[in-house]
């Protein structure tokens, strides 16, 4: 079962985004803010992330940059998810943008474009 963490301050995104993920087949990790969403994926090694930007405590793009810095995170695939803008670097570091908001579909295909395949785990 593939383990995706939703990093995102808006309790109803992260429910909703939860809930319609578990029935999909797919195992949950949940943060808050960028800080809480280190914590986590240091503690679980998702097989994806799905990032917001703009939250409090270390936003989005901070998060974004620590990892891609570190070794045993940067392989990690993240989706952004924000209403607002990435900057050149944010686009570059990530894997992929959803703007907010977003179709159902567009969210489900690019998680299933966007993860590795069965062996390709490091």
């Amino acid at each position: 079962m593939k383990r995706l963490l939703i990093v995102d301050d808006e309790l109803a995104i992260v429910e909703a985004l939860q809930d319609i993920l578990s029935l999909e087949g797919y195992d949950i990790d949940t943060a808050y803010n960028g800080d809480e969403g280190l914590q986590r994926l240091m503690a679980a090694k998702p097989d994806l992330v799905l990032l917001d930007l703009m939250m409090p405590v270390m936003d989005g793009g901070e998060l974004l940059r620590r990892i891609r810095a570190h070794p045993d995170l940067r392989h990690i695939p993240v989706v952004v998810m924000s209403a607002g803008r990435l900057t050149e670097e944010e686009r570059r570091a990530s894997s992929h943008f959803l703007a907010k908001p977003f179709e159902l579909d567009d969210l489900l295909g690019t998680i299933a474009r966007q993860l590795p395949s069965e062996g390709a785990r490091v």
